[in-house]
């Protein structure tokens, strides 16, 4: 089994990230409440940054302990997550963005990722319910594009922070961790989507 094959890989990188989020999420929300005056926008938003972390863990421990190991019921968790990721944080941003800039704008942002992150998991649905049409074929090449583009993305995002000017050197080399994870996930994901069993449940 490689690497980018084997699930606890995965599950390790989806772990990290989430780790690093819910850090992240903290250190947002205290120097928000610290700031004079309390920056009340910025504490929702970490928030959402803790609830991503969370949610992300929940997708990693199970893979990482061994729970799931099927691809197909990994990828069909993971866009999910996306998904309910998309909603959670867009809930949270927006409203923050209601709290420090404008309410239509924060509501449009709103309604706007409940939208995408609910069609997102309508599509989780449909990778994992076992049914064969047109419509999951269109769905396979998309994931194939996706994380086609995302492997690439992520793997330039290692180095990205150290060719940055001003960047303090502990920022970069966590944007550099968080990118690797990120990288470890979509290149399972894209090796996940040309696997004979994920091709053959969705009809390619």
């Amino acid at each position: 089994m490689s690497f980018f094959d084997n699930p606890k890989n995965f599950g390790l990188a989806a772990i990290v990230i989430g780790a690093i989020s819910l850090i992240m999420g903290i250190v947002g929300i205290v120097n928000g409440a610290l700031a004079d005056p309390i920056a009340t926008g910025s504490v929702v938003a970490s928030a959402g940054t803790l609830a991503f972390g969370a949610l992300i863990l929940g997708v990693g421990l199970p893979v990482y302990k061994g729970e799931e190991s099927n691809k197909l019921n990994i990828l069909g968790m993971f866009v999910r997550f996306v998904g309910l990721a998309i909603i959670v944080l867009g809930i949270f941003t927006g409203a923050g963005q209601i709290i420090d800039d404008s309410l239509s704008a924060g509501i449009v942002y709103i309604v706007v990722q409940v939208v995408l992150g609910l069609v997102l998991m309508w599509i989780a649905g449909r990778i994992v319910d076992g049914s064969v049409d047109t419509l999951d074929k269109i769905i396979w090449i998309v994931l194939l594009v996706v994380f086609a583009i995302l492997t690439i993305f992520f793997l330039y995002g290692i180095i990205a922070p150290f060719l940055v000017d001003g960047y303090v050197l502990i920022d970069a080399v966590i944007a550099a961790i968080e990118s690797l994870c990120y990288f470890i996930l979509a290149a399972f994901l894209l090796v996940s989507v040309l696997s004979e069993d994920v091709k053959s449940a969705m009809g390619m």
